[in-house]
């Protein structure tokens, strides 16, 4: 979780005469009353708690947000990693991180709302503190499961192999372009057929592709589809949103190489890569995917074996 900040100042001058609010022809006794009026707002709840996390927490880095909207038996699991109560684990860790990117964004490009279940495709962006005010963007995909009020358990991985390259190399990444109205999405019921198709699709094909358009792969990060010789699939957590299925999987097999940052002898090594996706399902076929993997969690597995 990581960040970036501007500023900007703007010079006040003195209002001429006719915009002086303290003159006034119309007399107080005549001057009509207009009471405000409520605002009306079509947001589902389930809108509103993925906003609260996503905007009211990360990007305000409001503390107080993340416990008024979880649950304090709250767990993230994230790149094999289980981050187990929200003020025992979780809030600490991700503390830490946000305090190295004071102005960490988080721009929203898709939302799927279920029954009490909640998913977002995001980028993170930001300078760090610890990398000299290097800038990154990186990408991921979280899921909650809720009680329609509090985050209860999640799931995520994000493109932190991409971060790492960019704080490396000193170029950031461009943001892709946000969802237009992500807090305007409605939930859709469970959609089991849908769910099957993706199950096929993912322990079946095998696919690891669909990276976002602007992540630059190299030898730091290379593409997930050239690292494993896959020997098997399991799949984690699913759920489906009418025709959108969100799940979090992992492929093992035997690392073939990739990492330019790593002994060749890892080739042949077991190894295991877990990865998290939002998939759109149409006439039982997938139309649509996104996928985010943990090359990073692959890497330093691989690394301590070296």
């Amino acid at each position: 979780m990581w960040a970036s900040i501007a500023l900007a100042c703007q010079k006040v001058t003195e209002p001429p005469a006719s915009l002086d609010i303290h003159r006034s022809t119309v007399s107080e006794k005549t001057m009509p009353i207009t009471l405000a009026q409520p605002s009306k707002s079509n947001i589902h709840p389930l809108a509103g708690l993925l906003r609260g996390f996503a905007v009211d927490f990360l990007t305000a880095h409001n503390a107080e947000t993340a416990e008024r909207i979880m649950s304090p038996s709250y767990r993230l699991d994230i790149g094999g990693v289980v981050f187990d109560g929200r003020d025992e684990e979780y809030l600490p860790a991700t503390l830490e991180q946000l305090d190295q990117f004071p102005g960490l964004c988080v721009t929203v490009h898709d939302v799927v709302l279920g029954e009490d279940t909640i998913a977002m495709c995001f980028t993170e962006h930001g300078a760090s503190l610890d990398d000299e005010g290097k800038q990154a963007s990186w990408s991921g995909i979280t899921f909650f499961y809720t009680d329609g009020e509090r985050l209860l358990r999640g799931w995520a991985e994000e493109e932190y192999i991409s971060r790492k390259r960019q704080l490396f190399i000193g170029e950031c990444d461009p943001v892709e372009p946000p969802q237009t109205s992500p807090w305007d999405t409605q939930p859709k019921p469970a959609n089991p057929v849908a769910e099957a198709t993706a199950r096929d699709w993912i322990l079946e094909k095998r696919p690891l592709k669909d990276l976002p358009a602007n992540n630059r792969l190299s030898p730091l990060d290379p593409d997930p589809t050239s690292l494993l010789e896959i020997r098997s699939s399991r799949i984690n957590e699913i759920f489906s949103a009418g025709d959108r299925v969100v799940l979090h999987a992992q492929y093992e097999g035997i690392y073939v190489g990739g990492f330019g940052d790593l002994s060749p002898l890892l080739v042949g090594c077991q190894a295991l890569l877990r990865f998290a996706a939002i998939l759109t399902v149409r006439d039982n076929t997938v139309v649509a995917a996104r996928i985010t993997t943990d090359r990073l969690g692959l890497s330093r597995a691989l690394r301590g074996l070296s």
